[in-house]
């Protein structure tokens, strides 16, 4: 109907232009509208106009994020230590950010361009194949003796023999063989990638097994050709090392008690634990989907403070690329706050300060749904294996 509606309009427009055309007064009254017209295209300021639309512009006005999605790095006051097991990955309190340590120029998230092109490397990895099977403890000692040159994390797998199953040697049985044996290195992590200087380490690792071994070598790439995926790497984890973060503030001049705190977030579904914050947990992984902590240094609830404290702030979080689809998990997160908040008499906040509205959570989780939708480009599923690692 509106389509019909707006053909009739148009039609009754050309008609009416097309009858006013032929009268002599309205003729002249056209022609000076379309000088108008003219003149006024002829002073206007194209490039201006056209530069406003260009695609870093737009790109800009895109990476706009709400307040509550920060960078895992300026997550302060949350927690003293970065931990694996829960998503919390709080900035060590004592040592300041380094601005220094980004590159001159580079923006701070300059991944867009290259969304289509090859999935995200991970691993620079050297392959020993062989038909004659090695002890789990030959090749884990050269491994091991090795390795301490390394910083960042690496990995040995081999084939079973027999059985042909790929196991990491370090969690094999002691009494394991294996025929191929494979060697890796993660290329990045949020905080720096590696190097020339690392990779060739890493490749005398891989003689050093080859020579005790007597067997060849098969490089997945060259030193140089694995340096640019190393930095595309790292861009990845500036780009995505993200948490989501709801403040709980009382009301000005209170406090939350300890006993109502430990009360509320039991009966939220969340249990106290690593680190000494509560934990949502994932009832079919048991892998924990979002936390509670204290707003003040560092993070962490003591068992007094819930015994008889006060406490002047929490803080619920979830790291966005460490949890299975992030979207639902945060909306999981909305609720739970909401229900402490409203327990607590306290009000939701973003980490500005800034009491957050339907309106914004909304614009909060639909962000989310693209960083989601975005990792998934480069190959990598939030909550995977992957995932985790890099995070």
């Amino acid at each position: 109907m509106a389509l019909i509606t707006l053909g009739l309009v148009v039609l009754g427009a050309v008609a009416a232009l097309s009858f006013l055309k032929r009268r002599p007064t309205t003729a002249s009254w056209l022609a000076r509208l379309r000088a108008g017209i003219a003149s006024q295209a002829a002073n206007f300021r194209w490039p201006v106009a056209l530069n406003f639309f260009r695609p870093d512009r737009l790109i800009n006005r895109v990476r706009q994020r709400e307040p509550s999605l920060i960078a895992s790095h300026d997550f302060e006051g949350q927690a003293s230590a970065r931990t694996k097991g829960d998503g919390l990955k709080a900035a060590d309190q004592a040592t300041p950010v380094d601005s220094s340590d980004q590159r001159p120029g580079e923006p701070s998230r300059v991944l867009d361009s290259e969304i289509g092109s090859a999935p995200i490397k991970i691993d620079y990895w050297v392959r020993l194949p062989g038909q004659t099977p090695v002890t789990r403890d030959l090749a884990l000692s050269v491994f091991r003796e090795y390795e301490i040159n390394l910083s960042h994390p690496r990995a040995i797998h081999g084939r079973t023999e027999p059985g042909n199953a790929w196991l990491d040697l370090r969690d094999a049985p002691a009494g394991e063989i294996f025929t191929d044996l494979i060697i890796s290195v993660q290329m990045a992590d949020p905080d720096r990638c590696v190097d020339e200087s690392e990779l060739t380490r890493f490749n005398n690792l891989a003689y050093a097994l080859a020579e005790t071994l007597d067997r060849p070598l098969q490089f997945e790439s060259s030193i140089e050709e694995a340096l640019p995926e190393a930095a595309r790497l790292e861009r990845f984890c500036h780009e995505f090392d993200l948490l989501a973060v709801i403040n709980i503030e009382p009301e000005p001049g209170a406090g939350f008690s300890g006993p109502d705190v430990a009360r509320v977030a039991e009966r939220a579904g969340m249990r106290l634990g690593e680190q000494d914050i509560f934990h949502f947990f994932d009832s079919r992984t048991g892998v924990s989907r979002f936390g509670l902590a204290n707003q003040r240094e560092p993070g962490s609830f003591s068992y007094a403070d819930l015994e008889s404290g006060m406490f002047r702030g929490l803080a619920l979080f979830m790291n966005i690329p460490r949890v299975e689809h992030p979207a639902r998990t945060f909306t999981e997160l909305r609720s739970v706050a909401q229900y402490v908040s409203t327990e607590l008499n306290g009000s939701l906040v973003d980490p500005d300060g800034v009491i957050l509205s339907a309106a914004q959570f909304d614009s909060i989780r639909r962000q989310i749904q693209s960083i989601e939708w975005s990792m998934k480009k480069y190959g990598v599923e939030p909550g995977s294996d992957e995932a985790r690692r890099l995070f």
